[in-house]
């Protein structure tokens, strides 16, 4: 090998030896090749879609490439199946957001509608309960009703939120008014326990053609339907029982949440006398 006489280093020659090369017999398992798969519409959740902007962009850009002419049939194919595919998810996405946005708007007015079914059912088995004289007539009369409520509970708490909310208590024309009479504070108390008869007497087809406009038909739709829903076992019978449990377990992480922070607590407590008697 040449000698650098300026430095006393040993030059590296311009010829590099030739890798050993190895047939495809003679190497190896090869790599297997990562199997991962781009999970479908449907097999994705909403949370995981992306942004609508984003969405959109990439549905452009995609649009811009089938544009081409120059494009290989194979690419082509691929290019449109990915296509249909943001475009399925675009409109999932709008939907959450439509979701969202109905869910935080009509929180309030559904919070309200639920607790006035809450004291209706309560009230309605009381009755139930207490006449041990009651009539038959009377008993089918408040059973109806108490189906009736469960229904309507069965509304508040499953109605779409793709859909503006149809209230089932809408506000009365003498609760807008300012100057109220005695009399009318107090009739307007004890509407606000009574339930609408949506449900029954049913409305015959003259009447929903004449007398209801388009919210009430929705309204008197959906209501059918979880009816038939409870019918079928698909919904609870006694949602009122749901919302307990539901109060029963919030309960009890908030008490344990608590307690948690009471332990914090008592372990600094305990960490700060460990320090102070150290010191001494």
């Amino acid at each position: 090998m040449p000698v650098d006489k300026k430095h006393g280093k040993a030059r590296s020659s311009p010829y590099k030896k030739p890798k050993p090369t190895t047939s495809p017999d003679e190497a190896g398992p090869s790599r297997p090749r990562p199997s991962h798969k781009i999970p479908t519409t449907e097999q994705r959740s909403t949370d995981a879609l992306p942004g609508l902007s984003k969405l959109k962009g990439q549905i452009r850009q995609t649009k811009r490439l089938l544009a081409k002419d120059t494009l290989e049939p194979g690419l082509r194919v691929q290019t449109q199946r990915r296509l249909t595919s943001l475009e399925a998810d675009l409109a999932n996405a709008l939907k959450r957001d439509v979701e969202k946005k109905n869910g935080a708007k009509y929180h309030m007015v559904k919070f309200f509608e639920r607790q006035k079914l809450v004291r209706i059912i309560k009230r309605i088995q009381k009755k139930l309960k207490s006449s041990s004289e009651i009539s038959d007539k009377k008993r089918a009369k408040l059973e109806e009703e108490l189906e009736d409520a469960r229904v309507m509970m069965n509304y508040v708490l499953n109605f779409p939120n793709t859909e503006k909310y149809i209230s089932l208590f809408p506000p009365s024309a003498s609760s807008s008014s300012e100057q109220r009479t005695e009399e009318e504070a107090e009739q307007e108390e004890k509407a606000k326990l009574k339930l609408p008869p949506l449900i029954h007497p049913t409305p015959t087809e003259k009447q929903l053609k004449e007398e209801y406009d388009k919210p009430s038909k929705r309204r008197h739709e959906i209501l059918l339907e979880i009816s038939q829903l409870m019918k079928d076992g698909k919904l609870s019978n006694t949602p009122e029982e749901e919302i307990k449990k539901e109060k029963n377990i919030s309960l009890l992480s908030h008490e344990r949440s608590a307690t948690k922070g009471d332990k914090k607590v008592d372990e600094v407590a305990e960490e700060e006398d460990d320090f102070f008697e150290s010191d001494e």
